[in-house]
């Protein structure tokens, strides 16, 4: 019997991926389904049961009986027990990324005389990959793209993903995508209400725009984009899903599109967390009265207070009413410093 998490299969994709993102999720079980659309997820010994409740409704905590996967040829630990060093095993495994049918692994250099039986491992456990790609640098800072070097597979960096059920063009090569951030995406998309104005700053590829769409058809949507790559392949996702009369992309700095576009939003996304200081004003500026700004931030977990009090003396500044509703941890940056989301009603 396994402990499992019963709720909605619409709610089956956020849910997973927030009990992989807490590490509450049973790896070594697959996941089970019932009757009346009911997923269920196999969950560990520190899922917090109360927490998931709450997050969750309606949901339950049950036992059932699910079957666990096969040791082999499926379980990358243990394919690479014994090639690898135990110790930075762990370390390696939480570390990669999939997007598509391309794997991006984080090799630190101690690690790197093994990247070639590593890759041989990734493509024997997922034989649905084809690529596989390690981080080889730091991202830029205004496209945030990250170099990668392919070590393994097909010689390409484009590939389709999919999120949500909303299908995707990613050029890994050319721009920023965080398949981390799905269930942020997924979340925001649900608040959406019909005929809401929607702003997503720094849109990238379009994906939080893309399942906003799949949610809530009935809105407006602008995605501003200042990598021409980027934008591109957001008019082609646009297109892949036949978005065209809810999501307009433009190209182009936020600080000079904004103001042309003609519009006061009912909700602004800000996806920069590193530079999201630098554009609360201009969305506090052209926010609709009652509006939501989800503010993204880096931050050190000590230093949150901080963070309230001056998105409180910035709103002042610009001459507005706010009330803080809402913070969540959405993903880690580094020890200690992880990246939060505050949803900020502009009164």
């Amino acid at each position: 019997m396994v402990k499992v998490l019963r709720l909605k299969k619409e709610q089956a994709q956020a849910a997973k991926e927030f009990l992989q993102q807490k590490g509450w999720f049973a790896t070594g079980t697959m996941i089970g389904r019932s009757v009346q659309r009911y997923v269920l997820l196999p969950l560990n010994e520190k899922a917090d049961e109360k927490a998931l409740l709450k997050k969750f409704k309606p949901a339950s905590i049950e036992n059932r009986n699910l079957q666990a996967f096969p040791a082999l040829p499926g379980n990358l630990k243990i394919l690479l027990r014994g090639i690898v060093p135990e110790k930075a095993l762990d370390e390696l495994i939480k570390s990669y990324d999939t997007v598509g049918d391309i794997a991006v692994l984080d090799i630190p250099p101690k690690l790197e005389r093994f990247e070639g039986q590593i890759a041989h491992a990734m493509k024997r456990a997922y034989p649905n990959l084809k690529v596989i790609a390690k981080k080889a640098g730091k991202r830029e800072a205004i496209e945030r793209v990250l170099p990668l070097k392919i070590i393994s597979g097909e010689n390409r960096l484009v590939t389709m993903y999919k999120e949500h059920e909303v299908p995707m063009k990613v050029d890994l090569e050319k721009v920023y995508f965080s398949p981390r951030a799905s269930g942020e995406r997924f979340r925001i998309a649900q608040l959406v209400k019909r005929n809401e104005k929607v702003l997503v700053m720094f849109g990238g590829i379009a994906p939080y725009a893309l399942v906003i769409a799949k949610l809530q058809p009935n809105c407006k949507i602008w995605s501003v984009e200042l990598n021409p790559d980027a934008h591109e392949l957001a008019e082609t996702n646009v297109r892949i899903n036949r978005f065209g009369h809810i999501v307009t992309p433009i190209l182009g700095d936020v600080l000079e599109v904004v103001p042309k576009i003609g519009e006061r939003f009912d909700r602004t996304i800000m996806p920069l967390p590193n530079q999201s200081w630098t554009y609360l004003p201009l969305a506090l500026e052209y926010s609709a009265p009652s509006a939501t700004i989800h503010f993204m931030v880096t931050v050190k977990d000590r230093e949150l207070d901080k963070v309230k009090t001056k998105i409180e003396e910035t709103a002042k500044k610009a001459g507005k009413k706010i009330e803080i509703k809402n913070w969540r941890l959405f993903g880690s940056f580094a020890p200690r410093i992880n990246r939060y989301t505050f949803d900020i009603l502009v009164k």
